[in-house]
């Protein structure tokens, strides 16, 4: 009686510990600087077509429940070009926990520079819900009351962002998620902090085959340790690249990019962790694809390395 008493408090503790711990962090991607919309809502069409994307990430590959997440995207220009509208859909997994999320996003450009910046600035709405499968959990009482319906609770949120940018640097600030939900098991907390993002990058043309492109971001969610991701890859002939990340702390990778065409394009990314993880997975990996669809590029055109 005392050790089935023991596990059930062990398993409620480790539900109760759970959202606050997924709290401090929206899902990871190393794709995340690809299409910044998911991050930064006025991002929203600054490409100055319709861009569509999905990214597949399978993260510590070789773990039992390790996180795999899936991301699709789709954002264009409006109003002839000043404004922007996008959606994004999320779905992540990591063993018995699951949460998803759909985000509208709306972006206005400014008509005309400011200090020779182009600037815009964008809002997301959306609703974003987690669930539990206890089912999932390895009890060796298949009669455990935990064994019950899946949890599952749902909320509305909003996002703020602004952008700045010329002909080869941008800087952007953001936060995704405006509001501090209590969507946690039976009301334990906040599932999701609140994350503030700074996104810059840069762009150096060699010669007219070459360009090196930089591109950091740093986030602050209260409570959790410092966080940056830093990134340099080399483009030839606007086709293909090559690249490497570094995760502050954490980890690092390389990126591969193709453009088969002017429409459509694919990316593979890999990356490892740095801690203790390091000996016991095969990294973290990434597939993307993007498509760009229907009408011509006007005068308004984003920075190329968006």
């Amino acid at each position: 009686m005392m050790n089935r008493t023991t596990r059930i408090l062990g398993v409620i503790v480790a539900l109760l510990a759970a959202p606050f711990a997924w709290s401090q962090q929206d899902a990871q991607l190393s794709m995340c600087l690809r299409n910044p919309i998911q991050f930064n809502s006025a991002h929203a069409g600054t490409n100055g077509v319709l861009r569509t994307m999905v990214i597949n990430r399978a993260q510590w590959v070789g773990w039992e429940g390790a996180p795999r997440t899936q991301w699709v995207s789709a954002h264009a220009p409006i109003l002839r070009n000043r404004m922007g509208v996008g959606i994004t859909a999320l779905k992540d997994q990591s063993g018995a926990r699951g949460h998803a999320e759909f985000m509208g996003h709306f972006a206005y450009y400014f008509p005309k520079p400011i200090h020779g910046f182009n600037l815009t600035t964008g809002l997301s709405l959306g609703v974003q819900s987690n669930r539990f499968d206890f089912s999932q959990l390895h009890v060796s009482d298949l009669n455990d009351p935990l064994q019950a319906a899946p949890y599952k609770e749902a909320a509305f949120n909003a996002g703020f962002g602004a952008m700045a940018y010329k002909d080869d640097w941008y800087v952007g600030l953001s936060i995704p998620h405006l509001l501090e939900q209590s969507m946690g098991f039976q009301g334990s907390g906040p599932v999701q902090r609140r994350h503030l993002y700074l996104m810059t990058g840069y762009i150096h043309r060699i010669n007219s085959a070459v360009d090196l492109r930089g591109v950091c971001m740093v986030k602050k969610v209260s409570g959790a340790p410092f966080a940056m991701d830093v990134g340099v890859e080399a483009w030839f002939m606007e086709r293909y690249s090559i690249g490497t990340m570094m995760r502050w702390k954490e980890g690092f990778g390389f990126q591969l990019s193709y453009y088969i065409d002017e429409s459509w394009r694919v990316y593979y990314a890999v990356d490892f962790p740095l801690n203790g993880l390091a000996n016991r997975n095969f990294g973290s990996h990434e597939i993307g694809v993007s498509w760009d669809f229907g009408f011509k590029r006007t005068a308004y055109q984003s920075p190329r390395y968006f």
